[in-house]
């Protein structure tokens, strides 16, 4: 004889009518009870057997059970796929060399940026080259308007001749990251060199940081301009291959995106760390 019984929420539901129920419970002693496993993992049997003659041997009653994915088990859903596609592959698409060498000069004015306007002490000169937007044109700050040391710590930039250029002067040196707050009056525009202290360690530090996002930002932009060209060539060409030129245009943009993080972050050390 064999008693069936279905698990329903980690509790053991006998199968029985209750005049046997109670029967059951007075011969518990004779009860013995083993877990047979079944292959699925989500569901499995719980047998309880005994020798009392009045039971009756029933059907099995199977209760499933969901096991959900733990988060070690979806790791890989979040890998990126790795496109096995050559520049000759991809040329037929896009201009690869046009696109290298975009993405190369973006992240090469970073290094540009980094150099000129995140030093420890403020050059004048970096302050000079800084370009200002006139007319819908740039100009070196040197070009419109006078700058001239007041003290070791203080340019004075007189801007007369083009009164018109001010708004751009301000932006242009807010907007510089040296970490520098001109002040206006009038025509004539103050700036204080900033000392070096924690302070102005750390300004600096997130004006690496604000370049970098500026620059990951013409990286995209550079990018889709790309994927809309490749997306141009639907129809004309293999689907296969103009779906993987696009993910092999992101690959490549990722790819000078990780080489702009990184002198980010070595330009935060180099910039924070003590004297």
């Amino acid at each position: 004889m064999a008693l069936l019984g279905s698990v329903i929420a980690g509790r053991m539901r006998p199968v029985l009518s209750p005049l046997l129920h109670i029967r059951l419970m007075s011969s518990f002693a004779h009860l013995t009870s083993t877990v047979h496993p079944v292959k699925n993992r989500d569901m499995f049997v719980l047998v309880c057997s005994t020798l009392s003659p009045f039971l009756k041997p029933r059907d099995a009653s199977l209760c499933h059970i969901r096991n959900y994915a733990k988060s070690k088990d979806k790791k890989g859903k979040d890998k990126k796929i790795q496109v096995h596609l050559s520049d000759s592959e991809l040329s037929e698409v896009v201009n690869v060399t046009h696109m290298r060498e975009e993405f190369s000069g973006i992240v090469e004015k970073l290094k540009e940026d980094y150099i000129k306007n995140l030093s420890l002490r403020t050059s004048v000169g970096s302050i000079e080259n800084a370009l200002v937007k006139l007319e819908g044109d740039e100009y070196p700050l040197n070009e419109i308007a006078q700058i001239s040391r007041k003290s070791s710590h203080l340019l004075v930039i007189n801007a007369a001749a083009f009164p018109q250029a001010l708004t751009g002067i301000m932006t242009a040196l807010r907007e510089s990251g040296m970490n520098l707050n001109p002040q206006q009056e009038g025509t004539t525009i103050y700036v204080a060199l900033p000392k070096v202290t924690k302070e102005h360690r750390e300004n600096l530090a997130k004006n690496a940081k604000t370049l970098y996002n500026r620059c990951k930002d013409h990286l995209r932009d550079s990018q889709n301009q790309y994927v809309r060209k490749s997306k141009k060539k639907e129809g004309q060409m293999p689907d296969d291959l103009v779906h993987n030129a696009q993910l092999k245009i992101r690959e490549i943009a990722e790819s000078y995106m990780q080489e702009a993080e990184k002198m980010m972050m070595a330009k935060q050390k180099e910039l924070l760390q003590a004297n």
